[in-house]
């Protein structure tokens, strides 16, 4: 049990059922019909926090939106999501992956599954509609942030947590070099 909990392949699971679940709960609730303005939305912390829905047919701010677009988005998400499952089972058996990084790859691989299911079978024909569901709204005064949902989330904190992992780890390694004398010149005798 413990090795399973370590293996934070459960948050991957609730990461993904969490996704897909709040998004049918939101679409279903709107009757698939997107919110364009506030009136129609439900307001969770008032002029910050909406809950509405948008059908993104393209990436990140609807970037790439068509048919064409969608397609390559699709592959894409394809590549990506297996290469980084590959990389996850293939780290963790060879017990290369601490758990900073297996949390990390974990909400990404979530968050990349979840967009790649609704990018590649929901389209107008199957489902009544077409595109990646989103759902959460933040405004910042006047300015609307682009609207996203669970699995973009999961994306950015997974790529966040993954960047600190990297810089910090760097930052220790160029420490430990220094204390050790590994390097040939001193910060002192770079800058004369």
């Amino acid at each position: 049990m413990k090795k399973f909990f370590f293996s934070f392949i459960w948050l991957m699971v609730l990461v993904f059922a969490l996704d897909i679940m709040s998004k049918w709960l939101v679409c279903n609730n709107f009757n698939k019909q997107v919110t364009t303005n506030k009136a129609d939305m439900i307001q969770i912390i008032p002029n910050f926090l909406y809950i509405g829905l948008s059908f993104n047919q393209g990436a990140a701010w609807s970037l790439g939106a068509g048919q064409t677009g969608r397609i390559i988005f699709i592959i894409v998400s394809i590549v990506l999501g297996g290469g980084l499952i590959a990389y996850y089972a293939y780290a963790t058996q060879k017990g290369k992956l601490n758990t900073t990084i297996k949390v990390a790859l974990a909400l990404m691989i979530a968050g990349a599954i979840g967009n790649l299911i609704d990018r590649a079978f929901y389209w107008n024909e199957t489902v009544g509609f077409s595109g990646v569901i989103d759902w959460i709204l933040v405004y910042f005064g006047s300015y609307s942030f682009p609207v996203f949902n669970l699995a973009d989330s999961a994306l950015v904190i997974g790529v966040i947590i993954l960047l600190v992992y990297v810089i910090i780890d760097s930052i220790k390694d160029a420490i430990k070099a220094s204390k050790e004398g590994q390097y040939k010149y001193s910060p002192k005798e770079l800058k004369e």
